[in-house]
């Protein structure tokens, strides 16, 4: 081999390693593929389907992958906040189920539509989702429609027909709300039903188990609230409450 075809192997080399790292930065930095694994998101996403992730959108989320509290996590600044309708990817807010209250599992990630935003009033009529900040209807209509006549004997497990807080008997998953979704610096006044429908996050920014009713709570953190455009068959914010900002990984801006 010639000292000309060494350096040649020398070029094509570097620029091999400069594309590797390239892709990786990409990758980790800017835009993620993802497979979508269930339909609850169809019809928007069907099983199986590849989605294109925006890390950027929302701000480059950096995080200690060791540590389950908030404080571990920096968000860089991104382009612009996340609204109602956006559809975003983040981390289960809970490892097993909401009884055990919001633990982050990096290995496990949902795609969701976003219904509602820090500060949002939301809630749904007759199958139909609603938010009082939006105008334009929020998800899939066709579905939300599909749900509304729905008979409510067709729900055959009752887990899929009441929604949150189970305290409130009268919620279910054609007619519950007004709630408010927190937001960093909300204080609000707890009562025997908002003190349920907050707990999980009270208990999670305070890392203490709520014992008694302190009268009133101020966030420390942002929260969302998600749901599914399959509105009939969606494990999403209805069943296990808020998500806090800090989980979300970027907003779906395509697919692939």
């Amino acid at each position: 081999m010639t000292p000309r075809d060494l350096s040649v192997l020398k070029k094509i080399a570097a620029w091999a390693f400069c594309a590797v790292l390239a892709f990786f930065f990409v990758k980790l930095c800017i835009i993620e593929r993802y497979c979508i694994a269930s339909g609850s998101m169809m019809p928007t996403i069907q099983v199986g389907e590849k989605v294109l992730v925006n890390k950027v959108i929302f701000g480059l989320r950096l995080y200690n992958p060791y540590s389950k509290k908030s404080d571990s996590f920096v968000r860089l600044k991104g382009i612009r906040d996340i609204v109602p309708n956006d559809i975003i990817l983040f981390n289960v807010p809970f490892r097993n189920t909401p009884l055990y209250g919001i633990a982050i599992d990096y290995s496990v990630s949902y795609c969701k539509r976003v219904l509602g935003a820090p500060g949002d009033r939301i809630g749904a009529v007759d199958g139909h989702c609603w938010n009082d900040k939006v105008l334009r209807p929020v998800g899939v209509l066709d579905e939300q429609e599909k749900l509304r006549w729905m008979f409510d004997s067709l729900f055959i497990w009752r887990q899929s027909y009441d929604v949150i807080p189970l305290t409130r008997g009268e919620w279910n998953i054609k007619n519950w709300g007004p709630l408010t979704v927190p937001s960093k610096g909300l204080t609000v006044e707890l009562d025997s039903f908002t003190l349920e429908l907050y707990r999980q996050v009270i208990e999670y920014e305070t890392d203490m188990s709520l014992d008694e009713n302190p009268g009133e709570y101020t966030f420390k953190e942002n929260y969302y609230f998600v749901v599914g455009d399959n509105a009939m068959d969606s494990y999403d914010s209805r069943y296990w409450g808020f998500i806090p900002e800090s989980f979300i990984i970027g907003v779906v801006c395509g697919k692939k």
